[in-house]
């Protein structure tokens, strides 16, 4: 695909985040929040920009709240004036990135994930269902459990779509034996997208706080609808 330089994106305009909020979240029992947003270049200067977009990050971005951070393991990707993590660059790719908790909560039964993304051009058909949680420093690569799409069609621009949605995805670990003691969630994020927000709340009492997405919610959402469904694991025995 070709690079479309981040100032023209701006400066036509990418679609507003406003319409596609994170859902709030309310979990029983004890609960810790870990929160991104204002990942913008002047925040965090020393990171890559537009020229430098494949180079490594120099540290990871730590979380508002509870302690997690945030890090570019591949690909292109940086804080930019744009107000979010953006990829691109001076040539074509993805970016890929995880949010990682060394010490999680006590007892910890269920996570959420939610990331508003906005931009031009790009296939979230195909990083969605990949998006995965590892947990004890294992590959288990669990798939969430539930799911929901906020989503709002933008106008065609460049002659390429344009999007802005929050996806938020839940996973069940109560089939866990293993007490968990550190979890690590992570994704590939498309060419010319822009994520503004990342959150992730931890909880040790299990309840559904996501709901599935609503048939509505799935004919805005367009190419993803047929694969955003209810995605159940197996009962899981310890780290692997």
């Amino acid at each position: 695909m070709k690079s479309i330089p981040l100032a023209i994106l701006i400066a036509a305009g990418l679609p507003s985040i406003a319409s596609a909020a994170l859902i709030p979240i309310n979990l029983p029992g004890n609960t810790s929040v870990s929160s991104w947003g204002n990942m913008t270049a002047a925040n965090y200067p020393g990171y890559p920009g537009y020229t430098t977009s494949g180079n490594p990050w120099p540290d990871p971005i730590a979380a508002t709240g509870a302690a997690m951070e945030l890090n570019k393991t591949a690909g292109l990707g940086f804080p930019s004036n744009g107000g979010g993590l953006y990829v691109g660059g001076l040539v074509s790719g993805t970016g890929n990135f995880s949010v990682v908790s060394a010490v999680s909560l006590a007892n910890l039964e269920t996570v959420v994930f939610q990331i508003q993304i906005s931009g031009i051009g790009a296939d979230w058909a195909n990083v969605i269902p990949a998006l995965s949680l590892n947990y004890n420093g294992g590959v288990q690569a669990l798939p969430w459990d539930f799911s929901k799409v906020g989503a709002v069609a933008g106008p065609i621009m460049f002659g390429q779509p344009s999007f802005d949605y929050t996806v938020a995805l839940q996973w069940d670990l109560t089939g866990i034996v293993d007490p968990i003691s550190s979890f690590e969630i992570g994704w590939t994020a498309a060419e010319h997208s822009l994520a503004p927000a990342i959150e992730v709340v931890q909880g040790d009492t299990m309840v559904q706080v996501v709901p599935e997405a609503s048939t509505a919610g799935l004919v805005l959402a367009g190419g993803i609808a047929c694969l955003l469904r209810r995605r159940r694991a197996p009962i899981k025995q310890g780290a692997e």
